[in-house]
This record gives structure tokens, sequence and C-alpha cells, in this order.
């Protein structure tokens, strides 16, 4: 009988350069639960009319219940879409969007749009599961996001996790301020997301800060 679970810890926050937090999160809280268990990070495009709207509504789309993960990137783009429809003052919005699964049988599934990131720390090494959705030679340049265009090109990936690893979700406000190596290191000594991002805070950041943190159990 499989009893695996998991305990994670989300910290999201608004980076001291920045008016507001266009970040969502999904849970809202830390926690622990038995499998299967979803999370989220979504990021509102920084500059555009309401971006925390957009990441918000991306959010909350992960209280339903679809047969496949990205399914629900592709009901929260038509849902951010259908807001601009019927606002027009927030066309232009929209946001990133990385999701997770895992099964009771430790099958990690990735739905990703945009520069969000997904790791996966095992066996003392980081594993980038996502590739982010940006021009080469401008990283600030999104190739696409939700709420920009109808047909996205949602990016899927399977991961079979092993107990004990831990998986790492974060904003770009996050990825753009510390290395891998550091990513490592500080999964590597059990580090909680709020602990992380009061480490990030330090820096005085450019961008909002959102990261998750689920460790297998």
């Amino acid at each position: 009988m499989l009893n695996n679970k998991v305990i994670w810890s989300i910290k999201s926050e608004c980076g001291p350069s920045r008016d507001k937090n266009e970040d969502s999160v999904y849970p809202h809280s830390s926690g622990k639960s038995m499998l299967p268990f979803k999370a989220g990070v979504f990021d509102g495009m920084g500059g555009h009319r309401s971006g925390e709207i957009a990441s918000k509504i991306a959010s909350e789309t992960m209280n339903k219940n679809f047969d496949s993960l990205d399914l629900y990137v592709t009901e929260a783009n038509k849902e951010i879409l259908n807001h601009q429809n019927s606002n027009p003052e927030t066309y232009g919005m929209g946001t990133t969007m990385t999701v997770i699964e895992i099964n009771e049988d430790l099958l990690l599934k990735i739905a990703h749009v945009g520069d969000s990131r997904c790791y996966v720390f095992s066996d003392n090494k980081l594993f980038l599961l996502t590739e982010d959705d940006n021009l080469p030679e401008n990283k600030n340049i999104l190739t696409q996001a939700l709420g920009t265009k109808e047909k996205l090109n949602i990016q899927t990936r399977d991961y079979k996790l092993k107990k004990y690893d831990t998986i790492f979700l974060c904003t770009d406000g996050v990825c753009n301020e510390i290395s891998d190596e550091y990513i490592k290191n500080k999964l590597g000594e059990g580090i909680s997301a709020d602990t992380l991002i009061g480490e990030i805070l330090i820096q005085e950041p450019k961008d909002n800060l959102s990261a998750i943190i689920i460790n297998v159990m």
C-alpha cells in the first residue's frame, strides 16, 4: 500500500522596487498532504495592466479538476482572454504558468508556459525540467504567455520521482537573483521557501519573488 506524502513551504513577496506583487501561487499556504498533489507558480506580466488579475485567474483554475495537466493551462488562458474581452481596460495583461501534479506512484507531471521554472533536487543533483519561453537575445521578453494569444505551445513533461526528492517551483524574480548552484546547495540544506525568499530580499531584488519547495516523504 502506497502512503507517500508531501510537505511543502510557500512564499510570495512583493519586490522592494515594485508597487505590487503580480505573482500568484497555488496552494496559497504551506502544508502537508497525502498524494496526489497539485501546485503552481504564476507571474503576472510586469508593466502590463492587471498582471495580478491574470495570475490570480490562472491560480484559481487549479481548484478545478481536469484529466490532463495541460488542460488547466488551456482553461486559464481562455478565462484570461474572456476577462479582457469583458473588461477592455485590462487588455494586454498576461501571466506565466508553471504547474505540477504528483500522483500516488510518484510520477511528476509538468505543464509550463513562460519563464517561471520547475526544478527537481535528487541525489544531491539539481535538474531543470522546464525551458524558458523568452528571446535568446533578450531574456526580459517572453515569446508566449497566457492571455496574449488563443493558441499556446504548452510544454509538458513527466518525471519519475523518488522518496526524499525535492521539487522547486519559482518565478523568474527568484532564479534571476540566484544561481542554480545556490539553489542546489540551499535545497540540500533543507531550506524553506520563507527562508530562501528572505535571503534574496536582503539583496534588494528587482522583481517580485515567489517560490514553492515540495519535499516527498
